[in-house]
C-alpha cells in the first residue's frame, strides 16, 4: 500500500546558499536595529557573532564566519540606517 506522505520532495540544490543569504539579510536588519539603539560597532559585531554561533551551532556556513559578520555590521553602520 502506498501513502502520499511517504513521497518526499528532494531538497533544493541551492538550499544552503539561500539559507545563508536569508541569514545575512537578517543580520543586516539586526545590525541596523542595534545602530538605532545606540550600540557601538564592536558591541553589535560581538552580539551578532555570538547569536549566529549559538543559532547555527555545528552547522554554521563559512559565509557567516566572524569576519563576514563584522563586514556586514561595518557596511550597515557606514550607511547610518534610519
Amino acid at each position: 500500500m502506498s501513502f502520499s506522505f511517504m513521497n518526499t520532495t528532494p531538497p533544493r540544490k541551492d538550499g544552503a546558499d539561500a539559507r545563508a543569504k536569508v541569514a545575512a539579510d537578517e543580520l543586516t536588519h539586526r545590525a541596523g536595529l542595534l545602530f538605532r539603539l545606540g550600540y557601538s560597532e564592536a558591541d553589535a559585531t560581538k552580539r551578532l557573532c555570538d547569536r549566529i554561533a549559538w543559532e547555527l551551532e555545528g552547522n554554521r556556513p563559512d559565509s557567516l564566519n566572524d569576519n563576514a559578520i563584522g563586514k556586514i555590521v561595518a557596511d550597515t553602520y557606514a550607511r547610518r540606517p534610519k
